[in-house]
């Protein structure tokens, strides 16, 4: 038959495969050295049973055989038995339709795996299995064939992206930093000292901080505790014959032991070295001094996280406590939110031509937002304990409402935990409106700028099992998935552009926060696909194509040694919505760009060529009316398409900043290039023309289109940023 490319399809259910049964019985049978010889009974067992996929085409109203593969299946993993494509319709992709359809299948069906066994020496098919990703993951003996001696075979495994995947090898491709989908219901445990109990007294200063520090073991975010050494002060202070109401407060408390005698002498020696250096040497410590001392030895003895203070001596010594001890020594202020975004209203354009509106949630909205929790299926306990639906007087929790048309669509609350490494959120929506989708983006772009610059936080995000939406919008920017929990993702959200520069700080940071080791050293740039050597937070050593790390920690981005970029200009009426670098917001309704990750830059048609995937994208914003004449903001190249202008729809104009009849302010020609771009960053000090100029890519001409830029240039750019 002619090999000429034509029409093929793939039939799977089981009454279009059966009169197929002897055409792939006798495929099987013309080469049985290398599919292996079953029974003509076990071809019909296998299409009854819809085993057995099978390839067709068509001439006329005839129905031709082309190719089949047969399978067995053992939940949770299956076994391809035979691949086969009549030698006249081979090399049109019939064997690979017939995998990826199989995958399809099978990924539906909640497996987790498909096993392949090949020959060592059948050099074309492990080549083809390596296309189709099924990995080596273990060397058999087989038989001996013709008086030869034995093959090895290659068992080849392919790990299957299902939602509740955690493959063999413990590398999972939903969650690929092998995070641990149960620590994140751990909660730390602190030791309390005398000065924080009592300073939840009326009048004192400290009063609210301690009242948060409450508030935030009520909404699970710790557990507090005392030692027994509490319970003896308060008995030492408290004259004869009178009653301590604090004795009876503390007793509630759970209360740990001090160390045995002999451990607990020598602990406080050392710990007084740390704590009170010159009384210390001059054996003056008093009593309340070694009482403090006996604290930190029963948080250290039981291995808890840490001990809350508001002793400056313990505070002082806390970074040398934390270094030798493991042990997080914070101030009650530490439990108190500090408002470093503002919480005034935002508007959003949305899809539906309705606006979004996200505010704070004030007491007249408590009523609505907790009957959008309870159609939501949240008890009411869970409600007060965990989603913060009551009034807590300015305590360590965000919350924020989304309403269109004055109805609450959306609800988002997130608790920081102490020492600003993770985040703590969950996310709730009204699934019938029509803008769900579109609420659900605005609260996590909200969540997103909680994080600071410079800063690497882990984020867990939960919802309601139910809301399938929230998980597959939160997937789609890098949140990941994995074990039994569906209503639960994580997510490193690395607020920074990383350089040889700061590349150890990053990676310090990404291990004690997150669990993810980087390489020691930064590896130079080859492509945005290159693959960069990851520890995984479950201990696994895996490799991340350098695209897919970015993504996973979004917005960062690796500036590795060797990675160029381009330089592209934005007018600054454009540049406020497409970029939102300025620190004051329009009070208009923001453009629905600001929902997206993956947004639009729209320029003329010859910018093409000038743009590649992985290129990191500078923007420029002109001088002209009123602009800054600066670099003011980095993003990733993600790919560059030509559109015409007469097809141009939502799909391009929603991410970018223009409207159809805007087209013409960036010239007149039919057709334009647009540039996806993700990973965008705020530049936190801007580059000016001058400065470019000095770099050499900063002439007037050169900074009125989109210029190509060395890697040395982004080196000596992004120097002038973060050196400034």
């Amino acid at each position: 038959m002619n090999k000429s490319r034509g029409i093929f399809s793939i039939l799977t259910q089981p009454q279009e495969v059966i009169s197929f049964v002897g055409d792939v019985t006798a495929a099987a049978d013309s080469d049985k050295a290398s599919l292996g010889f079953y029974p003509d009974s076990v071809y019909l067992e296998y299409a009854l049973k819809g085993n057995i996929f099978v390839a067709i085409t068509e001439l006329g109203k005839q129905r031709l055989y082309a190719g089949h593969v047969l399978f067995d299946l053992r939940q949770p993993r299956a076994k391809v038995l035979q691949v086969f494509v009549d030698p006249g319709h081979r090399r049109l992709g019939i064997a690979e339709s017939l995998i990826s359809e199989l995958k399809i299948y099978l990924s539906n069906l909640q497996y987790l795996s498909i096993e392949a066994r090949v020959a060592e020496d059948m050099t074309e098919s492990n080549s083809f299995w390596e296309r189709q990703n099924f990995n080596v993951q273990r060397l058999d003996d087989g038989g001996a064939s013709r008086g030869k001696r034995r093959r090895k075979i290659l068992v080849r495994n392919h790990e299957l992206a299902s939602p509740q995947l955690f493959g063999p090898s413990g590398i999972d491709v939903k969650n690929p930093l092998g995070f641990s989908f149960l620590s994140g219901t751990e909660k730390p445990i602190y030791l309390l000292d005398m000065n924080v109990l009592f300073d939840l007294g009326p009048r004192r200063h400290r009063r609210s901080d301690v009242a948060n520090l409450f508030r935030a073991e009520r909404m699970q975010a710790c557990s507090l505790a005392i030692s027994s050494e509490i319970l003896e002060e308060l008995k030492r202070n408290c004259p004869d014959g009178k009653t301590d109401p604090m004795q009876d407060f503390a007793s509630i408390l759970p209360t740990y032991s001090g160390p045995p005698d002999d451990e607990l002498s020598e602990l406080i020696a050392d710990l007084a070295e740390l704590v009170f250096p010159d009384r210390s040497q001059r054996n003056a410590l008093t009593v309340n001094d070694t009482s403090d001392l006996k604290h930190l030895a029963t948080a250290i003895f039981h291995r808890l996280n840490g001990l809350v203070s508001s002793d400056m001596s313990i505070l002082r010594a806390a970074p040398s406590l934390r270094t030798q001890y493991g042990l997080d020594v914070l101030s009650p202020t530490a439990f108190s939110l500090q408002d470093t975004h503002s919480v005034d209203v935002t508007t959003f354009g949305s899809e539906q031509d309705r606006v979004l509106t996200l505010s704070a949630v004030e007491p007249h909205d408590e009523s609505e937002a907790r009957s959008l929790l309870s159609r939501s299926k949240i008890g009411h306990s869970q409600q007060l304990n965990e989603w913060a639906a009551v009034d807590l007087h300015g305590g360590p929790c965000r919350r924020f409402v989304v309403r269109s048309d004055g109805d609450v669509v959306g609800y988002i609350t997130w608790h920081q935990k102490v020492g600003q490494t993770s985040i703590d959120a969950l996310m709730a929506i009204d699934e019938k409106s029509p803008t769900a989708t579109d609420c659900v983006r605005l609260m996590l772009s909200k969540l997103s700028e909680d994080v600071a610059h410079n800063q690497v936080v882990l984020v867990r995000l939960g919802f309601p099992a139910q809301q399938y939406q929230i998980r597959q919008e939160a997937i789609s920017i890098g949140f990941t998935a994995g074990g039994n929990n569906q209503a639960q993702l994580h997510k490193i959200v690395l607020r920074s552009v990383v350089t040889q520069v700061n590349w150890e700080q990053t990676r310090a940071s990404l291990m004690a926060n997150c669990g993810v080791r980087l390489p020691s050293v930064a590896p130079a740039f080859r492509s945005i696909n290159q693959h960069i050597e990851i520890h995984a937070a479950d201990g696994n050593r895996t490799h991340l194509s350098l695209h897919g790390l970015e993504s996973l920690l979004a917005p960062g981005l690796f500036c590795l040694p060797g990675r160029g970029g381009v330089i592209t200009p934005v007018r600054r009426q454009f540049s406020e919505h497409l970029l939102r670098h300025l620190p004051q917001g329009s009070l208009l309704p923001q453009a629905r760009v600001q929902l997206y990750q993956q947004r639009h830059y729209l320029s003329h048609p010859k910018n093409r060529t000038k743009f590649s995937t992985g290129q990191l994208i500078f923007f420029y914003e002109s001088q002209n009316h009123g602009g800054l004449g600066a670099l003011v903001a980095v993003g990733r190249v993600v790919r560059a398409y030509l559109q015409d202008r007469s097809v141009m729809g939502h799909s391009e104009l929603d991410r970018s900043v223009f409207d159809i009849d805007q087209l013409d302010t960036i010239g007149r020609t039919e057709t334009r290039t647009v540039t996806v771009f993700d990973n965008l960053n705020v530049l936190p000090a801007h580059v000016s023309g001058d400065t470019l100029r000095e770099i050499g890519c900063g002439t007037p001409v050169k900074l009125l289109s989109t210029q190509t830029i060395t890697s040395e240039q982004v080196e000596r750019i992004l120097a002038r940023v973060y050196n400034s």
